[in-house]
């Protein structure tokens, strides 16, 4: 233990674990309730808008999310990551995400008719010119919110970027309304960035100063870049898919694909990054005893699998009652993409969680070469699956996932001493517990009436899996629920 890092130890390691706890409290609290407005707007807005609406601002947002990982350059998580900071190296990252957000406002706005043309949509052009105007805003925000998940201040987070998405929800569901169409999501995703930015300023005591120093700069750059070359790689693994379906197969096939895309993510979002955006700082703080990383990390992982193994078998059993009630027989196709798409959300539930090992122990290097790997036979699979249309290409990244499951966690376990077997031990009792969870479900499906309305099975099955899951985790898995239990205990308390 850095006894000059941490005072103490048994006292303030109990301080760290609290502020932990209440950091994934309200860090769950602004996910559950941005996902759940945003969930509410998508149903709002699928049925005001077109599939095609949807499909045409899934063009625009893979280029935004591209050109938004340089953004910040990764030196929001450098900052996170370094133990001790000045006020020189402060505003100096600051003025650098400045520079960067107005680089990358005017490289989009003269770019955007290249992407416009890689479509063969003109539409796309005034949309990535409209939406360029992010950049800038969001640049001038990056710090203010980098330490305040430093200082694990996510109460703070929470308020502000759950009033943002509300903002941004009554503005796109009011332009769709007014028949703006596909702008109507633009506007929804301008506006919560606006407002995101105004009250990050609003809730941060820091202020930058006019100050720059190179050598401060260049102190956190080889973190940095190591870090944004893996999100670059990571990106266009995860985003080749809407890339390739969008330029060959069109726009309403890619509305279907990033609706099921969509809600396999929601439990990953929902919890997944939830716990991995506090265990991030927390993790940079013990990231020199391994013993006790170790423990930590193996809590998290077992606490994220209790809730999202289930979750994602029971969405396989649920699928079509759940499209069919929710978004309507327009999106019928969804429902075999759910299916085929939801073990990869079960997997990557826990696969998420390996960013922090690699971010904490300061060995971006190792996460970018893995990612490179691991993005190319990503984007492999999709090229392959391409020739029989949307279901191929998530059959493919559903292939290629599971082949990456083990090298994926074992290689950052080496940085913490832990072989592959301790993580499989804390999952085997979450995923037997959900297995025995979905058969019953499945063959209450199938004895349910045919006159039964898609909503009345919908609301009987997802009712009868919790029961059933909940029953036998107390009978096979009382250790792992009760301390799962425990922990809300206190984050409620």
């Amino acid at each position: 233990m850095d006894m000059d890092v941490y005072g103490g130890c048994k006292e303030t390691m109990t301080s760290l674990q609290k502020s932990a706890i209440s950091g994934v409290k309200w860090s769950s609290i602004s996910q559950f309730g941005r996902q759940g407005m945003q969930l509410v707007t998508t149903v709002i807005l699928a049925r005001l808008l077109s599939p095609s609406d949807f499909g045409l601002i899934a063009m625009v947002m893979v280029v935004i999310g591209f050109v938004a990982l340089f953004n910040d350059m990764g030196t929001a998580a450098a900052i996170i990551q370094k133990k001790n900071l000045s006020e020189k190296i402060l505003s100096s990252v600051f003025w650098v995400n400045v520079a960067f957000g107005v680089l990358a406002m005017a490289v989009l706005f003269v770019l955007s008719p290249l992407a416009a043309s890689f479509y063969h949509e003109q539409r796309v052009t005034p949309f990535l010119r409209v939406l360029s105007l992010t950049f800038f805003i969001s640049g001038l925000g990056i710090l203010q919110q980098a330490i305040l998940e430093r200082n694990l201040a996510f109460n703070k987070l929470a308020k502000l970027e759950i009033i943002a998405t509300l903002f941004g929800s009554i503005v796109g569901i009011s332009a769709a309304m007014h028949g703006y169409g596909a702008w109507s999501l633009v506007y929804q995703t301008l506006a919560i960035v606006t407002m995101t930015t105004v009250l990050l300023w609003a809730y941060s005591a820091w202020r930058p100063r006019f100050i720059f120093h190179w050598l401060e700069v260049k102190l956190v750059s080889s973190y940095s870049l190591n870090l944004t070359g893996f999100n670059v790689f990571n990106y266009f693994a995860r985003n080749a898919d809407y890339l390739l379906i969008g330029r060959f197969l069109g726009a309403q096939n890619l509305g279907y694909y990033t609706l099921a895309y969509n809600i396999m993510l929601y439990p990953l979002q929902n919890i997944s990054s939830v716990i991995g955006r506090v265990m991030f700082p927390v993790f940079s703080r013990i990231q020199n005893d391994a013993a006790i990383f170790r423990s930590a990390y193996l809590k998290v992982a077992s606490a994220i699998a209790l809730i999202t193994f289930p979750m994602m078998i029971g969405l396989w059993v649920v699928a079509e009652p759940f499209v069919l009630t929710v978004f309507g027989l327009t999106w019928s196709p969804v429902i075999l993409l759910l299916m085929i798409l939801a073990p990869v959300g079960l997997a990557q539930s826990i696969g998420t969680t390996v960013g922090t090992i690699y971010q904490a122990k300061g060995r971006t290097d190792w996460m970018l070469r893995w990612g490179v790997v691991a993005g190319l036979l990503v984007i492999l699979s999709f090229v392959i699956g391409l020739q029989w249309g949307i279901v191929g290409v998530a059959t493919a990244y559903a292939v290629v996932s599971v082949i990456l499951i083990y090298p994926g966690f074992a290689i950052p376990f080496k940085l913490i001493n832990m072989p592959v077997r301790d993580l499989l031990s804390v999952l085997a009792r979450p995923f037997f517990c959900s297995l025995t969870m979905f058969f019953p479900l499945l063959g209450l499906k199938y004895v349910l009436p045919i006159s039964l309305s898609d909503a009345m099975a919908l609301a009987i099955l997802v009712t009868s899996g919790i029961i059933i899951y909940l029953i036998v985790s107390w009978i096979l898995n009382r250790e792992q629920l009760l301390e799962l239990l425990g922990l809300i205990k206190k984050k409620s308390g």
